[in-house]
């Protein structure tokens, strides 16, 4: 009988010491994948590069790719909001991590003054606002078409100054200064802005330079542009800056002699030059018009105090990029 008992107390301690074993071996596993570093924070995969070609929508739309970020097919259409073919365009509500509208969503575009974004949101995250800047020869602007504020070699300047210079008037000579005092040097700095996009999930971006001159080494997306101007709402003077009207900007001469200079924001609709929809307030963002080239990307709040993007590129007429924006912006308080 002592025997028979021996034994049973046998089976059930080995029993028991299988149980144990396996709850530690579940245990070991859900540490582990706790601690596995899934890259979440990409909306879709570096490897993906099908520029003038829809990129695989299953590879962008999946559950669990991202974390607080917008998600989207390349083609989406919303009442009230005209789908013209040859525009690329994307409405974004922020706050759902929707993209209610899009139309060419991940296809390849030129970034043009949309580029001084980054350039302004490097500037922010790696220099003091407060701290004064010498102009360099090298910084300034030259040609019909270049833009800038009027600062010449030798000028004392803070950097807020040249950022604000920067995100109002588009100020390609402040855009030099700032990724000059960023990097170091231009080529420098541009290395900079490719490992920003690459951290902020822009996969389908890379940048030549830091103004928004034509290049064809600088090009991006509708997608990724929205990833750029989400990054805004965690810098308040950024906010600040893009939705100024107007700035004046102050300098001090090799000679201390103190001059300004008014700058008008190029952003009609920051400017007050467009009429834009009740309860939505505009906080700012790029805009160019012309006869060849229109396009738009414009960060928005809502009466609720909800966020949106709202972008279009290769609009066909000034009026056209006018009327598919104000579409947009109509649809924030729905």
């Amino acid at each position: 009988m002592k025997c028979i008992n021996k034994k049973r107390k046998k089976v059930l301690f080995l029993k028991l010491a299988a149980v144990i074993i396996v709850l530690f071996v579940i245990l070991g596993i859900v540490l582990l994948s706790k601690d596995k570093n899934f890259e979440d924070e990409h909306p879709y995969n570096k490897s993906i590069q099908a520029f003038g070609t829809s990129t695989r929508e299953d590879a962008l739309v999946a559950p669990g790719l991202s974390r607080n970020l917008c998600v989207g097919e390349d083609f989406t259409q919303l009442e009230g909001i005209q789908n013209i073919s040859e525009e690329m365009a994307g409405f974004f509500s922020l706050g759902e991590g929707t993209i209610p509208f899009s139309n060419h969503l991940y296809e390849k575009i030129e970034p043009r003054k949309v580029t001084q974004l980054m350039t302004a949101l490097l500037a922010v995250e790696r220099l003091n606002l407060e701290d004064e800047a010498v102009i360099e020869g090298d910084d300034r602007v030259y040609g019909k078409e270049a833009r800038g504020c009027g600062l010449q070699e030798g000028y004392h300047v803070t950097v807020k100054q040249l950022l604000n210079a920067v995100l109002v008037s588009s100020a390609e000579d402040a855009c030099q200064a700032l990724a000059r005092l960023t990097g170091g040097s231009q080529e420098a700095f541009v290395t900079l802005m490719n490992e920003r996009a690459t951290e902020l999930g822009m996969t389908n971006t890379h940048y030549a330079n830091s103004t928004g001159y034509t290049s064809d080494e600088q090009y991006t997306t509708v997608y990724d542009i929205y990833l750029l101007l989400n990054e805004f709402l965690k810098y308040p003077d950024l906010l600040n800056a893009m939705s100024l009207p107007d700035y004046t900007i102050n300098y001090t001469t090799p000679k201390d002699e103190l001059k300004q200079r008014w700058l008008d924001s190029d952003n009609p609709f920051t400017a007050g030059k467009v009429t834009i929809p009740k309860d939505v307030t505009v906080l700012g963002g790029k805009t160019f018009t012309s006869k060849s080239n229109n396009y738009a990307a414009l960060l928005t709040q809502n009466k609720y105090g909800e966020f949106y993007i709202s972008i279009v590129f290769h609009a066909e007429t000034e009026s056209a990029l006018m009327e598919r924006m104000s579409e947009m912006l109509s649809q924030t308080n729905r």
